[in-house]
């Protein structure tokens, strides 16, 4: 349940808008928000979606691209959507210039191949012709805190391997990193952050919070993460892997240009998805919401 608003009751459903109609059979009369992080309404029909609209008060997307997966469908529900971003921790995530390393290559998300995390490792080996004491870092795991090698770990273990022994390469797998603990130092430590997300990522958090602590990310062109990174961000096609590497290479050449990225990104960051806009957002929201009512 969200705060009381104007001695008005919101229900906030998270990811799961077939509980709406379930709620109204009950009985229940108040406002319902439905709050999405993932694409639950994409597969709906117009009829449902022209459905559901007059049960609820509105539906909060974490994107504009998460928005399009339903909106052309179903005007009636899109008069009532809105697109509030997701937020940042930013006394967490935060720059410290000092633990900076020059050469480091970070990426942090499941150890699956939507991630991209072959994708990665094959697009360093190319930027090992150019800077062979480019230093790559893999953090995460096949589940979440919990890791069960399968057949894509160790295809990208083996190829990790692989150029270790031919090329002296600096590969590293940290396993699973404490959100609070452990993401913050990795985040400063990094030169660069690669997001090479295969789908359609509706948001992309570790984008936002690399770019809290002034670390220039190459992200995918893909899903919501275009929006997140704006033009503090390179974008890539993550399955062109030449390409790929020629991103990295360009931004483990300029150091310039990594800083100039880096404080571009912080201060979108900052002004965006730093979650004291982000709940002023949500208040005004509500506020809107219950006078309407």
């Amino acid at each position: 349940m969200l705060p009381r608003i104007n001695n008005y009751d919101f229900v906030h459903i998270h990811n799961r808008p077939q509980w709406v109609p379930i709620l109204r059979e009950f009985g229940y009369k108040g406002g319902i928000i439905v709050h999405l992080q993932n694409d639950h309404l994409g597969h709906w029909t117009a009829p449902m979606l022209d459905q559901l609209a007059p049960q609820l008060d509105a539906v909060v997307t974490c994107s504009e691209y998460l928005r399009g997966t339903f909106a052309g469908k179903s005007p009636a529900l899109a008069t009532k959507s809105r697109v509030i971003f997701n937020g940042v921790n930013t006394a967490l995530f935060y720059p410290r210039g000092e633990l900076r390393e020059p050469q480091m290559i970070f990426f942090v998300g499941r150890f699956h191949p939507e991630k991209g995390i072959l994708q990665l490792v094959q697009a360093y080996a190319s930027v090992l012709k150019a800077h062979r004491h480019a230093k790559l870092v893999i953090g995460g795991t096949t589940g979440f805190g919990s890791h069960s090698p399968d057949a894509y770990v160790r295809e990208v273990e083996a190829l990790a391997s692989s150029l270790v022994k031919s090329q002296s390469a600096n590969i590293r797998f940290t396993g699973y990193l404490h959100h609070d603990r452990d993401l913050p130092g990795w985040f400063q430590r990094a030169s660069i952050f690669a997001g090479p997300s295969i789908f359609q990522e509706p948001f992309g958090l570790v984008n936002a919070e690399a770019m809290a602590c002034a670390t220039p990310v190459i992200g995918s062109n893909r899903g919501g993460i275009p929006e997140v990174l704006g033009e503090t961000g390179l974008l890539i096609n993550p399955e062109d892997i030449q390409a790929f590497a020629d991103a990295l290479s360009w931004l483990l050449a300029d150091v310039n240009h990594r800083s100039k990225l880096g404080r571009a990104a912080y201060e979108r960051c900052r002004e965006r998805f730093d979650w004291g806009v982000i709940a002023g957002q949500w208040r005004s929201f509500l506020g809107e919401l219950a006078e309407s009512r």
